[in-house]
């Protein structure tokens, strides 16, 4: 079976070594088609469906982590990242996000176009140390939810505006409040309740401690 391949690097000089390494390998693989940065990488790959996209991570100073979804979403493609770029929190966010294979650009051509046959045959191409990275990730207990943080997400945009002219108002009476707002005393009795609620508290001083507190004046 032919592997199709979709070289995504914006480096001349390597883009051409790329598809000689390619087309050398003839017809066990094939050259779909090429692209320098990521809106081309995306493109190509949703018009081509390759079977590899063989990916720099640096695209003309832009990060292929934010396109690297986009190219695997049809579920036949697989991505190898072959980069320079040895930040093992890089490397570990590309698995995350599709990736299936990692190269070095200082690795062997060899290498490489292993990584591209285990790849394609669904494994995994990793070295040693980023693959502990990645497990290590994985089994990481994840961390505990912050009540408050919760809570206060909850709020809408004019519930915060309101616990902001209380906090500012600093005990000014409810109809104050109420013709700061350009809204009715009704309205805002109605916005404390949804809050308090919100916030688990049981009146105005308690929420002005709060949102003291939390950071929401």
């Amino acid at each position: 079976m032919t592997i199709r391949i979709l070289l995504v690097d914006d480096h001349k000089t390597m883009l051409w070594g790329l598809e000689r390494l390619i087309q050398a390998e003839a017809p066990a693989f094939t050259l779909a088609g090429a692209a320098d940065d990521p809106a081309g990488a995306v493109a190509q790959c949703a018009a081509l469906e390759p079977d590899i996209v063989l990916l720099d991570l640096d695209l003309k100073g832009s990060s292929s982590l934010d396109v690297l979804p986009q190219l695997v979403q049809n579920g036949r493609t697989r991505v190898v990242i072959l980069s320079a770029n040895r930040d093992q929190a890089t490397l570990v966010a590309a698995v995350r996000l599709g990736a299936r294979g990692v190269v070095s650009k200082e690795a062997p051509t060899d290498d490489v176009l292993a990584a591209i046959r285990k790849v394609h045959g669904g494994e995994l191409w990793l070295d040693q140390s980023l693959m502990q990275a990645l497990l290590g990730q994985l089994v990481a207990p994840a961390p505990r939810p912050d009540p408050d943080s919760q809570r206060i997400a909850t709020l809408t945009a004019r519930e915060r505006e309101v616990i902001s002219m209380i906090v500012q108002g600093k005990g000014a009476l409810n109809k104050e409040l109420a013709d700061k707002a350009c809204i009715s005393e009704r309205t805002l009795r109605n916005h404390l309740t949804a809050i308090y609620q919100k916030l688990d508290v049981a009146n105005r001083l308690e929420l002005y401690v709060y949102a003291t507190k939390h950071g929401l004046s």
